[in-house]
Order: C-alpha cells, then sequence, then structure tokens
C-alpha cells in the first residue's frame, strides 16, 4: 500500500525534550544553587515551553530575577557547549530506517532553521538513510503548510495516499499531513492527549520500532 514513508526530526528521531531537559538541568544547577526561590522543574518547562535557546537564555535568567552576570556567562556556556554532538539518535531509528530503505522511499521533512537541521542531520548521519531532506528555511514554507509535505513527495514522484508520515507534533505533524492527504503515525512518548481539533492519526505509538509492525 504504501511506497514512502515520511519522517519529522525533532521529538520523533530522537527525544528532543528530554535532551533539552537534561541540558538545562546541567546548565543552571549553578543558578539554582545560587538562587535557591526558583523551582527548577517550573523554570525549565517555561523555558522549553517558551523556546529558549541559547541566544534567549540570558534574557530569560534576567527576567526571572538572575543577576549575577558571572553565572549568567557561565550557564550559557554550559548549555551551548558540545549542542549537537551530544544529541543521540532514538535507539529505534537506525534499526527501523534500515528495515524500510530496501522496501520504501524515504524522506525527512522537518521544520527549523537550516543552520541547526542540518547540523543534526550531519549528527545523525541521516543522508545515508533518507532520499529527501526538506527544511523548511531552505524551502521557505513550514508544516503544516501542505506544500512542504507536496514537495518531499514530488521530489520522490510518489502520491499522497501512497505515503506515511510519522511525527509527534499534533499541530505540524498531523494537521500537516492530513491537509496534504497522507496518513500519519503519531509518536506520543509522554502520553499526551490528543487535542480535539486534530485529525486522528492512523495509529499512536510510544516507540519507533512500532512502526514495523503497523506497516508490515
Amino acid at each position: 500500500m504504501y511506497k514512502a514513508i515520511l519522517f519529522d526530526l525533532d521529538d520523533t528521531l530522537y527525544d528532543f525534550y528530554t535532551y533539552r531537559t537534561e541540558q538545562l538541568q546541567l546548565a543552571l544547577a549553578n543558578i539554582f544553587e545560587h538562587y535557591p526561590y526558583l523551582q527548577p522543574a517550573s523554570l525549565i518547562q517555561r523555558a522549553i515551553d517558551t523556546h529558549v535557546y541559547h541566544h534567549q537564555l540570558p534574557t530569560f535568567l534576567r527576567t526571572h530575577g538572575v543577576d549575577d552576570e558571572a553565572l549568567i556567562t557561565a550557564a550559557c556556556a554550559t548549555h551551548e557547549y558540545d549542542w549537537f554532538e551530544k544529541m543521540q539518535l532514538d535507539q529505534d531509528a537506525i534499526p527501523l530506517l534500515e528495515w524500510l530503505r530496501p522496501t520504501y522511499k524515504l524522506g525527512l521533512v522537518t521544520n527549523g532553521p537550516s543552520w541547526t537541521q542540518r547540523a543534526k542531520i550531519e549528527q545523525f548521519q541521516l543522508a545515508a538513510y533518507m532520499d529527501v531532506l526538506t527544511v523548511s528555511e531552505e524551502v521557505g514554507i513550514a508544516k503544516p503548510d501542505p506544500i512542504i509535505f507536496h514537495m518531499t513527495l514530488e521530489q520522490l514522484d510518489i502520491q499522497p495516499g501512497a505515503a506515511l508520515f510519522v511525527g509527534d507534533s499534533p499541530e505540524h505533524d498531523l494537521c500537516g499531513a492530513n491537509a496534504a492527504g497522507i496518513q500519519s503515525i503519531w509518536i506520543n512518548r509522554r502520553g499526551l492527549a490528543l487535542p480535539e481539533d486534530t485529525p486522528k492519526p492512523l495509529a499512536t505509538i510510544t516507540r519507533l520500532a512500532e512502526v514495523t509492525t503497523l506497516i508490515s
């Protein structure tokens, strides 16, 4: 039935949420020690929810009462150090891609700036497995716009009805794939509830390895 399997990158082929949480815990350890009124779990969650990365971290800390510039500088340096090199693919990712590759065309559709997404692609060596790598900044269109899905499928010479998309974001991945006429699998590692206005996916999984059972 399917001729192509498309994947999201962040929080799909690797657990970006856990990675970011661990990096922030490490970077902010001294901050929490010197500012005991800060609640580590809630502050880290707020940083993740508001998309705080290297450049935003100093302002974020200052707005929460951190006024020791030496601590801020040290926290930022720790947070940024070996950022991409420390990332690791999900343990199921390579076995899954190797299992799929002889039978299906494979593609990646990821939102984000080229400098971050290409660094991850290189770190994970995804070019060895994917027939097409589509980065939103490079094509000027981002998920959930169905055009970015169609552009990827055109390069693969595959029709939407013969493709399956695997992603974690209800808004960007599930809604986008549905708008493009592509069935989707929702990888939901954290057991989140599916928003009411989201098209129901073909299946919900907690591990990438489950894809093999669903399409075999």
